[in-house]
């Protein structure tokens, strides 16, 4: 099984999608599809359909933002 992380588009069983992923912690992702609404989900549920392209604006984005502390999440 390939692994999920941040910035990756992903199938989540019974959704429609691809959703981005936005954040991963303790075996849960946060995803986000295009029309803005958001849902999060176990990794194991999910179906990786691209990988993010190393260095990609999405990754560092959510990098940094989980780096201060100040930016709310839904695992806050």
């Amino acid at each position: 099984m390939e692994s999920v992380g941040v910035g990756d588009l992903v199938q989540a069983a019974g959704h429609a999608g691809p959703w981005t992923v936005l954040e991963v912690r303790h075996g849960m992702a946060l995803l986000e599809h295009a029309d803005s609404h958001r849902l999060s989900r176990r990794t194991t549920s999910l179906t990786v359909v691209r990988k993010a392209e190393p260095g990609s604006a999405a990754a560092a984005a959510s990098e940094s933002a989980g780096d201060d502390g100040d930016s709310p999440t839904l695992f806050d």
